[in-house]
């Protein structure tokens, strides 16, 4: 092998062992931020931050592409006391002036009553239980000395059950909407007096998550209904012999009905999602998981992207980069892309698509021109280069929006309901068995339902467990949160 051989072969090793650096460097800062940073995603704080040889090779790359439109910031105004609501009881405590002080001091006379000065303080009282004693008076015919006769219960929501409605409504929302666990559930009913164990509250959770499951399955069939539906998943521990395996909680959200419908899988594959939206067409706006692309090879199913999660790629280079670079200028690309979006969320969906057509369709051909010019001078595994890739990839998707006015740019309403599962998890850790995952998509189905249509969890739940029973299979659709909200007044949440 020649000199020069040897120092071509040599610098081949040099950028292979580079790239592996900088990714590993990469994977590093990803796990530092994820351990001790912060999990906004926002780039204001620059300065300071850990140098990546990446970023020198990066701000050296001259950018070819036009200016990008700056975005204004924010100005954040000052902070202003909202009113208390008027729906909550008051309590009048009057403060009078003692007879020597209503005197006047000038002239010695009384003074008059002109009004009252008025002010409010938000007091707590703590929650408190409460026993429905049902007397049922006996009747018995004399005569016959026998006939005896009593009024029938009112169907419960559990059998044989010391729980009423109310309270099964509070555990519900305490765990699906406050994130409480049962053993900590079980502690603050200790408090009261009253000692339930959390095998029996988990009980009561998984008998409600059974009567409501015809409620659950016309909810899905509702939100099957509509054309453009938003989907995510998220790991939920599954308890098993010998410790856990990750199962799946995956959500579909139909952003024009205000609906989430919950299901629980064991595992994360295709088949699952595939089976949910079988026979489904429209438009599906969801990740780039493999798992999808079955349901893409049906034209009737077409693949909408996300934004955020193009945007999310550059900021996890961006964040640790001492200095401005090509993934800085990616991001403000995106956040023009938005910017111009945003102006023109009031214009119904025909007019926003045209529109559409005119404001951001060249900010997506600049766009899509500089990752084609900047993506080859990359090397393949570095950070960068496939965060460009995947932007490329996914393209036809990205840009899909552009079809209908109704489409939305990312896929946060999916993330937004799989938030709940996210939060609850550091708090009870797992689901104890594939019937309480079950359960729990029913249950949170109907929660987050009521969240995106503002209406208290509780009060629709207390509802809909003391009517349920009792209701026909043609009141089904009345007890569903949207139609419940709409033949309400507003219940704040």
């Amino acid at each position: 092998m020649t000199l020069t051989e040897k120092l071509a072969h040599a610098r081949v090793e040099i950028d292979v062992l580079k790239a592996n650096n900088e990714h590993l460097q990469f994977q590093l800062e990803q796990l530092k931020r994820l351990i001790y940073g912060h999990r906004a995603e926002r780039i204001d704080t620059l300065a300071g931050a850990m140098t990546l040889p990446l970023f020198d090779q990066l701000a050296s790359t001259p950018a070819a592409a036009p200016d990008v439109t700056t975005i204004p910031h924010h100005v954040r105004q000052k902070p202003t006391r909202k009113p208390i609501p008027d729906h909550l009881p008051r309590e009048i405590v009057t403060l009078d002036l003692t007879q020597a002080e209503k005197a006047c001091p000038c002239c010695g006379g009384e003074r008059h009553h002109i009004g009252d000065a008025v002010s409010e303080k938000l007091d707590y009282v703590p929650a408190q239980l409460s026993v429905l004693q049902y007397r049922r008076p006996k009747y018995a015919c004399s005569a016959c000395e026998g006939q005896i006769t009593v009024a029938p219960l009112p169907l419960q929501p559990i059998e044989q059950g010391m729980a009423a409605p109310g309270l099964l409504a509070h555990i519900i929302v305490s765990k699906w909407a406050d994130h409480l666990p049962l053993n900590r559930q079980a502690g603050m009913l200790k408090r009261h007096g009253i000692e339930l164990s959390p095998n029996t509250l988990g009980d009561w959770v998984l008998a409600c998550g059974a009567l409501l499951k015809p409620l659950h399955t016309r909810l899905c069939e509702i939100v099957r209904h509509s054309d453009i539906l938003h989907t995510d998943d998220t790991i939920v521990p599954l308890a098993q012999k010998g410790g856990t395996k990750q199962a799946r909680a995956w959500v579909y959200v139909d952003p024009h009905t205000r609906l989430a419908a919950y299901d629980f899988s064991e595992t994360r594959a295709g088949e699952h999602p595939q089976a949910w939206l079988k026979g489904w067409h429209g438009y599906l706006m969801a990740d780039a998981y493999s798992g999808y692309d079955a349901l893409y090879a049906n034209s009737a199913i077409r693949e909408v992207a996300c934004w955020a999660h193009v945007r999310r790629k550059f900021y996890d280079i961006a964040k640790p980069a001492p200095k401005r670079g090509l993934a800085h200028e990616a991001i403000d690309r995106i956040a023009a892309l938005y910017h111009a979006d945003n102006a023109l969320r009031e214009l119904l969906s025909d007019e926003r698509r045209r529109r559409r057509a005119q404001d951001t369709r060249p900010l997506l051909d600049d766009f899509k021109c500089w990752l084609d010019l900047h993506h080859p001078q990359l090397l393949p595994k570095s950070p960068l280069a496939q965060a460009m890739a995947y932007a490329l990839r996914n393209w036809a998707a990205l840009i899909r929006h552009q079809e209908d006015g109704r489409l939305r740019l990312d896929n946060n309403l999916s993330e937004q309901a799989l938030r709940p599962i996210a939060v609850g998890r550091g708090n009870w850790l797992f689901a104890g068995s594939v019937r309480g995952g079950q359960a729990a998509a029913v249950l949170l189905s109907l929660v987050h339902s009521c969240r995106l249509w503002e209406v208290n969890p509780y009060a629709y739940l207390k509802d809909v467990l003391t009517r349920y029973p009792s209701a026909k299979p043609v009141d089904l659709d009345h007890l569903l949160p949207h139609r419940w909200a709409a033949d309400r007044p507003a219940i704040p949440c």
